[in-house]
């Protein structure tokens, strides 16, 4: 344990050292030229004694002078604090004893001792330096040495001013050292001072667009919310995320996107009162706070001089940007009565405003948070159910119009809950499709139709196609080529019995994966069909671009097209421009017989709906077709060995 001490006491004596030689070496140089004065009183008075003691103090100090030249201070230290406290001890016993000029020497020597040295030559020094005036009044008092006191000289003046000159010299400049040090430490004490504010400012402050952050942001809603109580005031809490920020990121390069953030939040900054604060959350995220407003239509004012202000084009890296975003407004006290409710809140609302179309502005109701918990509930529900088996499909027949027959069926999913009842796919799908269960759900249908396909054909029921509907998220993922062909060689069909009904935003976002994977579908003789056409953005430029057979107009136009004449215009507009692309049209929703005669009017070739039947489960569906019609062996193409039925 000793090692360890010693090491330690020695490192910070050099640390202590470091920056000393050279004040050392002009002590030194001053002590050399005082010890030399006063060698040469000693023997101009023939004080042999005295001087032969200084002049071995001299040689001591010139070998200090020599240690401290080469760098060992410590040592030169130690040397010299010996030598002066030895001499001065001398002298003083030599001399008038506690009246010799010698003492003043001795605060001196302490104060080398506290510069130079550690704490325990420090100690040593003082004792031995007691130890030393008590032997001389010692010595005195016994009559041993007589220490007799001379009258005033001015030899005795010039070893006073000499020993002070000396002492004064050193003391000013260890007051300079210090007042270095003192102003080091004060520079320090500012730079620290700067350091922390700047980290504070960073700690909540956003270091882009030097907007509050989320955790100044929070705190001040906090702040907001207590003066609110105490008033009986309303706060407003606006959600902002901007519109497709990923496209400006992707297209123009993170620098752009990071400029386009900072001048959002100018106009931000621009469209609220100085009172108010406006924080960016992280990446797209802003948060305005607005207290003590006097309720929605204060809100309401804000959001729209924000959409104005958004609205109008920014300057990108050169580029004209539009900037739009979707807004979501939580109200205090209505909406929430703390932090974290509000926040919810307004952010639900502005995924709300989102799916209104964007670039708009929603207020929070509370039907939104029953949504989300009716969501949060069917997700939960559709996990449960791909694993009881809980879902069903069901098949509504299609006809060829021309002449009745049933050429095959679209297969519908069907979900009957064992408490909740029956829930319509129009419930479920978006809520499986956001949150990626539409995957298992979409491997699940596929599969199960054609194990169905399997069974009818082994029955006799052959010549049917099913149609099986495919999510965009399915086309996303990269194994959907698999899943396919997997399918249709594990139940040993024939490709040309599927069709797969994609829908016209998945063929708009055109893409060079998409349409390989398309023609790739196309050759294993898979058939492929638009599904709900119409609806979407009917662009004819996709549809010569991918490989698709069939045209599914939409049932809102079907419905009423006998009664609306708009709705009859569109459906005869599509069939025409599917007929000029080389394409099958198929009719959802025929209900009634003038609708049907109508569409063959057209030239419709194929339809379906409750005109012949609803959406049947598999046995029901297959002595359906039985009843109307007995099957024809062989699997083919529609037209080629499909089941006849009559017209009604």
């Amino acid at each position: 344990m000793a090692k360890p001490s010693m090491n330690t006491h020695t490192t910070d004596l050099h640390l202590g050292l470091a920056l000393q030689p050279r004040r050392l070496h002009q002590v030194l140089l001053a002590l050399i030229a005082a010890i030399a004065v006063g060698l040469t009183i000693a023997l101009s008075k023939q004080g042999w004694a005295a001087a032969a003691m200084l002049g071995v103090a001299l040689l001591s100090l010139a070998l200090a002078f020599h240690f401290n030249r080469r760098g060992q201070v410590a040592r030169a230290a130690s040397v010299m604090l010996l030598t002066l406290t030895v001499v001065m001890g001398g002298l003083v016993f030599l001399s008038q004893g506690l009246h010799d000029e010698a003492v003043i020497a001795f605060p001196g020597l302490l104060i080398f001792a506290s510069m130079f040295s550690s704490r325990p030559v420090f100690i040593g020094l003082l004792l031995a330096m007691v130890a030393m005036l008590v032997g001389v009044v010692g010595a005195d008092l016994s009559g041993w040495h007589a220490s007799a006191v001379e009258p005033n000289s001015w030899g005795q003046l010039v070893n006073v001013v000499s020993i002070l000159a000396v002492t004064a010299f050193f003391v000013w400049l260890l007051a300079s050292d210090l007042r270095r040090a003192m102003a080091r430490l004060q520079a320090e004490k500012i730079r620290l001072q700067e350091s922390h504010a700047r980290i504070e400012f960073l700690a909540h402050r956003d270091a882009l667009t030097n907007l509050p952050n989320r955790t100044l942001a929070r705190d001040r809603l906090s702040q907001i919310l207590s003066n609110a109580r105490r008033s009986g005031s309303m706060v407003a809490v606006l959600f902002l995320d901007l519109d497709n920020f990923k496209t400006v990121n992707d297209s123009l390069g993170h620098g752009a996107g990071d400029q386009l953030l900072c001048l959002v939040a100018e106009r931000l900054m621009a469209s609220v009162r100085e009172t108010d604060t406006v924080s960016r959350q992280g990446g797209d995220e802003f948060l305005i706070l607005l207290g003590s407003v006097e309720g929605e239509e204060s809100a309401t004012r804000v959001a729209t001089k924000i959409m104005e202000q958004l609205a109008q084009p920014l300057w990108v890296n050169g580029l004209e940007v539009v900037a739009t975003g979707s807004l979501g407004i939580a109200m205090f006290p209505r909406d929430g009565a703390d932090e974290d409710s509000l926040l919810k809140n307004a952010d639900m609302a502005m995924y709300r405003a989102k799916d209104a179309g964007r670039n708009a502005f929603r207020f929070f109701d509370a039907e939104m948070n029953s949504s989300v918990v009716e969501h949060l509930h069917l997700t939960a529900g559709i996990r449960t159910a791909l694993t009881n088996g809980e879902f069903r499909l069901h098949y509504q027949p299609q006809f060829e119009l021309a002449t009745g027959r049933i050429v095959g069926a679209e297969a519908l999913i069907r979900w009957n809950h064992p408490t909740l009842g029956f829930i319509p796919p129009g419930k479920f799908i978006p809520v499986a499709e956001r949150n990626g269960l539409i995957n298992d759900i979409g491997s699940w249908v596929l599969d199960t139709a054609c194990r169905q396909t399997k069974t009818w054909q082994d029955r006799g029921l052959g010549g049917l196609v099913i149609a099986v509907n495919v999510s965009p998220v399915q086309f996303r993922r990269d194994d959907i080529e698999r899943e396919v062909a997997t399918a249709i060689e594990t139940c040993a069909i024939n490709p040309a019995c599927i069709e797969l009904e994609l829908t016209e935003s998945l063929l708009v976002a055109d893409s060079v994966h998409l349409s390989a994977v398309l023609a790739r579908l196309s050759g294993m003789g898979v058939k492929l069909a638009i599904d709900d056409f119409g609806t979407g953005y009917s662009n004819l430029g996709y549809l010569k671009r991918f490989a698709v057979e069939r045209l599914k107009i939409d049932q809102s136009f079907v419905r009423d097209m006998t009664q609306n004449p708009h709705n009859d215009g569109i459906v005869r507009a599509i069939i025409e421009m599917a007929h000029c692309l080389q394409l099958e049209v198929v009719a959802e929703g025929v209900e009634d017989q003038a609708t049907l005669e109508r569409l063959q009017t057209l030239g419709c070739e194929f339809g379906q709906g409750y005109l012949w039947s609803p959406a049947l489960p598999p046995d029901e569906f297959a002595a359906y077709v039985q009843a109307r019609q007995p099957a024809e062996p062989g699997a083919g193409r529609p037209g080629k060995g499909a089941i006849l039925v009559p017209n009604s």
